[in-house]
């Protein structure tokens, strides 16, 4: 690419007569310098852009949490609210839980103390029945021997009896 300036327009500005001295190298350097900063103003245009459209983002959703805090209120107050009726569910249940434990741990505690009762009146009926069964087989004994007596005795009067006669 050659870049041509016309003689005429380098001779009506004096200072385009030093333009026409630069070198190649000075050119490219002003132009990347140009460009360079033609980018950073595309930068900055784009950021400026990006805060614009940020600040746009930031108005409606300060604009939305306004139109939709009042409507929020009353259900953060009824979470609050069940919340709460939760807490005094769980406490009350709670402490009616602890009462049944109570009240089965005393029933737990009159079993014991009545089954202890009634092993020690078997424990006793037992033992009474032990000596009944005594009692009762030697009077059985006694009997059976006493009616053997009498048996024998009967024998023996019947026997004089027959001699006699």
């Amino acid at each position: 690419m050659t870049w041509t300036v016309p003689l005429a327009f380098l001779q009506a500005a004096p200072a385009a007569q030093s333009a026409a001295t630069l070198t190649w190298p000075e050119v490219l350097t002003a132009l990347a310098a140009a460009t360079v900063a033609l980018v950073a103003l595309g930068f900055a245009v784009a950021g400026l852009l990006a805060f614009r459209s940020l600040a746009r983002l930031m108005r409606s959703l300060n604009e939305t949490v306004k139109r939709l805090g009042p409507r929020a209120e009353p259900l953060l107050e009824n979470a609050s609210r069940v919340a709460s009726d939760a807490s005094r569910i769980s406490d009350s249940v709670r402490h009616e839980v602890v009462e049944l434990l109570k009240t089965v741990e005393d029933i737990n505690q009159q079993l014991r103390a009545a089954a202890e009762g009634a092993q020690e009146r078997v424990q006793h009926f037992a033992a009474v029945l032990d000596v009944v069964q005594e009692e009762a087989e030697d009077l059985f004994l006694d009997a059976a021997a006493a009616a053997r007596g009498l048996h024998a005795s009967t024998r023996s009067l019947r026997r004089l009896r027959r001699r006699r006669h």
